[in-house]
């Protein structure tokens, strides 16, 4: 029932654009070719950081020995928090950007994990903010807990972060080749449709 809410307020949102003479570009992308190619954006600050990190810091690092089933658990817990943290990030990037508060976010949850879109239509400044914002602080939060703390749970941290926004950086490459349009996010795929006018 919630999917065909958030269809219907989508179709709601094309078919009153499409009125007023817009035409549109779809550019979703499925979600394991958006899981793929999200890795290898994220793949850049991974070696440039991991690099750093056993160049740098692994002689002070704080490195567990935990091993086996706690490992996965531990592993397990940073993905939950920080999926939770990064998608609150896009709602808090678009409430701001849209000037609409948290009347223009929607989060759900898709195959047990959580996840957020925009509900209006944004120009792609706006649109850019609210995609990026998980990168730029997770991004750099993440870089300044492996300096300040470094080690294995801060290490695990910085990868899951800069993976997770891969996607993001992904869809962001796509909003700036794009010309002067507004751009609708697309309530359950990875991506976003642009109206040209």
């Amino acid at each position: 029932m919630k999917a065909k809410k958030e269809d219907t307020d989508f179709n709601s949102i094309q078919a009153e654009l499409k009125a007023s003479g817009y035409e549109e570009k779809d550019v979703t992308i499925r979600s394991g070719k958006a899981m793929i190619l999200g890795v290898v954006y994220a793949l850049p600050f991974i070696i440039i950081f991991g690099f750093l990190y056993r160049v740098r810091l692994i002689e002070r690092a704080h490195l567990s020995e935990i091993g086996g089933p706690s490992f996965y658990i531990l592993f397990l817990i940073i993905i939950v928090i920080s999926v939770v943290i990064h998608e609150l990030l896009h709602g808090i990037g678009w409430a701001i950007s849209s000037g609409m508060g948290w009347r223009a976010v929607r989060f759900n949850i898709n195959a047990m994990m959580p996840s957020c879109a925009c509900k209006v239509v944004l120009k792609k400044k706006q649109y850019l903010t609210g995609a990026l914002t998980p990168f730029a602080v997770l991004g750099l939060g993440s870089i300044l807990f492996v300096f300040i703390c470094p080690g294995t749970v801060s290490l695990l941290t910085m990868m899951v972060n800069f993976i997770a926004a891969g996607a993001d950086l992904l869809i962001a490459s796509h909003v700036l080749r794009e010309g002067a349009c507004l751009i609708a996010d697309h309530p359950t795929e990875a991506g976003y449709i642009a109206f040209y006018k």
